[in-house]
């Protein structure tokens, strides 16, 4: 996010006044001008300002800026043209914007000009006629039965374009609001209404009356305008969604062939926090939504399948090689473990993907363990603690022979009824000249010895996250 900041610069030893930078975001978000050092300023709130702005576009300065600058600068200027009932001259793909219906209209015959000189383009006219109502011009441009279209016709309540895709035996996906992309080609066919179009209204910020702060949303799925939905600070942010009363039962009902308006983030997330494959393939996102790794590992860690699932598609979830494919690894690996399952882990298996904890919500066979810390002697040490909370004496015993206990163990040790851990840990402590801190299970310091006899509960087990 982007705040205001404030720094004191000197040339030839005179200090000079600070720098207002929110002003100067400000200044290119509301299209009053260019900052003078571009280093100022976040390329996004210039395109902001350019596509919400006519007279900032058609400036001189913002002109050379797009001969000069980065392509976006010069699509958000073509973008705000086209809502200015001007055709601009185009001369490159990279030129074309993909947004041309927000935050303003162009006139029917504009739309029909633009895509009689630029066909490659009459998709984008066909969004901007499901915004605007525009029936005739749709129909001459005899589009493929794009499901983003009828998403924005039924946001904007043109039923008639809408009822004209939705009754088309075969649906497309041909328009892709996630990557500003229309595939002519090969678009994706027998495709449903599944949430996937950044409608309108969804676009739309209110704008405060007095003086604000403006910030930026980094790593937004949708990003259609190009500016990183740029807005005043305020809550809730574009990443904050909720599911209306209306909409509840789709928690718990089958899902409909077509979603209704909604934004689908709370049913990604419980589809994930459940482990319910079929609903998490149909409803998830190209890149994660807010909390989705959360629930995705919960998911993994409570259900065989989702997780057996997951690990035949990984890579689509999240980047590999990244520290969030590791976590994803971890849990499949974790749930594989407490099944039984250690044909994943070998000497060859990378360590940054095993996981820490494997012993919840089941615990492993202890035979299982046995061959774990065989095959991966990485582990003992987490062997161990699995030893300790599902009670495996004799493992354990064999595991922790002549070693030096650890904080950990007797955290773990705490937490079980079986006073045989704490006492050997303990043990082990004054053997080997170790200290240790108590543990109270609320990271306070307390008097009384812990754990209290009656205040046990299979919940302490329960890792803290």
């Amino acid at each position: 996010m982007s705040t205001s900041s404030s720094k004191t610069a000197s040339h030839t030893g005179d200090e000079t006044p600070a720098k207002d930078y929110n002003a100067i975001d400000l200044a290119a978000f509301n299209g009053k001008e260019l900052p003078a050092d571009f280093i100022d300023v976040e390329d996004c709130y210039i395109v902001h300002g350019i596509r919400h702005h006519e007279n900032f576009a058609r400036s001189i300065e913002v002109t050379q800026l797009c001969l000069e600058k980065g392509r976006e600068f010069a699509r958000a200027r073509n973008a705000g043209l086209i809502m200015s009932n001007e055709v601009p001259q185009m001369s490159s793909e990279v030129e074309k914007p993909y947004c041309i219906w927000y935050p303003d209209l162009a006139t029917e015959d504009t739309y029909r000009s633009l895509a009689q000189r630029y066909p490659d383009m009459r998709y984008n006219v066909g969004r901007a006629c499901a915004v605007a109502g525009y029936k005739a011009l749709y129909d001459e441009l005899d589009l493929l039965p794009d499901v983003s279209i009828a998403e924005e016709a039924r946001d904007n309540g043109h039923m008639d374009i809408f009822d004209a895709i939705v009754n088309q035996p075969v649906r497309y996906a041909v328009m892709n609001d996630y990557t500003r992309t229309v595939e002519l080609e090969n678009p994706s066919a027998g495709v449903c209404l599944n949430g996937d179009a950044a409608v309108r209204s969804s676009l739309a910020r209110p704008m405060p009356k007095k003086k604000f702060n403006v910030t930026r949303t980094d790593g937004h799925y949708f990003d259609i305008q190009e500016d990183k939905n740029a807005g005043p600070s305020s809550w809730p942010t574009p990443e904050c969604s909720t599911l209306e009363a209306r909409f509840t039962e789709l928690a718990y009902m089958p899902l409909p062939r077509d979603l209704p308006a909604l934004n689908k983030d709370i049913l990604i997330l419980l589809a994930a926090w459940d482990g319910n494959v079929e609903r998490y393939s149909r409803l998830r996102r190209p890149v994660l939504v807010p909390n989705e790794l959360t629930a995705v590992l919960r998911g993994v860690y409570h259900h065989t399948p989702f997780a057996r699932w997951l690990s035949t598609c990984v890579d689509d979830i999240v980047r590999p090689e990244t520290t969030l494919s590791d976590l994803v690894w971890q849990a499949i690996h974790a749930r594989s473990i407490m099944n039984g399952d250690l044909s994943r882990i070998d000497s060859e298996t990378d360590g940054e993907t095993l996981p820490s904890l494997f012993w919840w919500p089941h615990h492993p066979h202890e035979t299982t363990l046995r061959e774990l810390v065989w095959r991966r002697p990485d582990l003992r040490h987490q062997v161990t603690l699995a030893c300790i909370a599902s009670s495996y004496h004799e493992l354990y015993n064999e595991l922790t022979a002549g070693t030096e206990p650890t904080q950990q163990q007797l955290e773990m040790a705490v937490q079980v009824m079986n006073p045989h851990y704490r006492e050997d840990v303990l043990r082990r402590a004054d053997e080997h000249g170790v200290k240790l801190f108590p543990y109270t299970g609320s990271h306070d310091w307390e008097h009384t010895p812990w754990p209290h006899p009656t205040r046990w509960s299979r919940s302490y087990l329960r890792p803290d996250k």
